[in-house]
């Protein structure tokens, strides 16, 4: 293993040669010793080259899920590269590691990057559901709610203030629902946009009126957001709007408008996915029509569905 790694670390160090990707699993969960000898190879690497390096093992992680590049992710946290601390922490979105909610509350309050106070604010998201999901406030959770709400207040840049409205979704907190509602009765639409992920996010159907109004909205994304929104919080009476959302203008539109007609289920939510699915000119809306069914068959005992063949996609039609 000693060799297999000085061998990368060769390569990686060759800034003229491409990233060796079949061979960056070796990277994966490196302990102490391993760490410590890449730390050296990552120090001695080019900003472009963290970069991309840091950028494939994120892809890679994504398509491997028994890879983890965590130890890695870390030690991009703090390079002085703004791109590379943002990378690093969409890299570790997942991370059950409680000592990133300290790293991330610190970004979030006090990097020198926007783009990089607007990924902590993303990251922060999680943390804020884990503590409502455990019904036992983390210690630092109200820290992070109070900070989020703080940001808004003092007026942060659009991207920021954005990023902020759609984690403070996962809180029951009233004074973060109210930061809501004002986004959502703002008159911007970047504003409207994060209301609608906040709504979503919040499994609180007091929310209801307002997704449900905007399924019409003149906006593709607030379409779509509103859309999936419903899907989320499972909207029975969004059922019928989500169905004619399926003729929508917009491809975006119509896919969400799938998946959430998937999550909420029923017998008009079955049927207009079955008759997407035969009826659909492009693969890309079947599958994503065939991933409902999928959903359904799984939420309603129903295995068979799972069974369509998508080949001959008017035999699939359900009458």
């Amino acid at each position: 293993m000693d060799q297999e790694l000085d061998e990368l670390f060769s390569l990686l160090m060759d800034e003229e040669q491409l990233l060796p990707i079949e061979e960056l699993s070796a990277l994966s969960d490196l302990d102490t010793r391993q760490l410590d000898r890449f730390s050296s190879c990552w120090q001695s690497l080019s900003p472009l080259r963290r970069r991309t390096l840091l950028a494939t093992l994120g892809q890679q992680a994504d398509e491997h899920v028994e890879l983890l590049f965590d130890n890695i992710n870390l030690l991009g946290l703090d390079d002085p590269d703004p791109n590379i601390r943002k990378i690093a922490i969409g890299n570790l979105w997942e991370s059950t590691d409680p000592s990133l909610l300290a790293s991330f509350l610190t970004t979030f309050n006090e990097d020198s990057s926007m783009e990089v106070r607007t990924a902590a604010a993303d990251a922060l998201g999680r943390f804020v559901l884990l503590a409502e999901l455990e019904d036992a406030s983390l210690e630092e959770s109200n820290q992070i709610v109070d900070d989020l709400l703080e940001t808004v207040r003092v007026g942060a840049s659009s991207e920021l203030h954005c990023a902020c409205i759609k984690s403070l979704g996962f809180s029951s907190r009233e004074d973060a629902q109210a930061i809501i509602s004002d986004a959502y009765l703002s008159e911007n639409e970047d504003l409207l946009q994060s209301a609608l992920v906040a709504m979503g996010r919040s499994a609180n159907p007091v929310w209801r009126p307002e997704i449900l109004q905007e399924l019409d909205h003149p906006s593709p994304r607030i379409r779509a957001e509103s859309a999936r929104a419903a899907g989320e919080l499972e909207l029975h009476d969004a059922a019928l709007p989500l169905v004619d959302l399926l003729k929508d203008v917009s491809d975006e539109v119509i896919h969400v408008a799938i998946w959430s007609l998937g999550q909420i289920g029923g017998d008009v939510a079955r049927t207009a996915i079955s008759e997407i699915q035969a009826s659909a000119p492009d693969t890309e809306t079947i599958k994503k029509a065939d991933e409902a069914l999928e959903h359904l068959a799984f939420l309603e005992g129903t295995p068979d569905l799972l069974f369509f063949d998508s080949d001959d996609p008017a035999e699939d039609a359900v009458d």
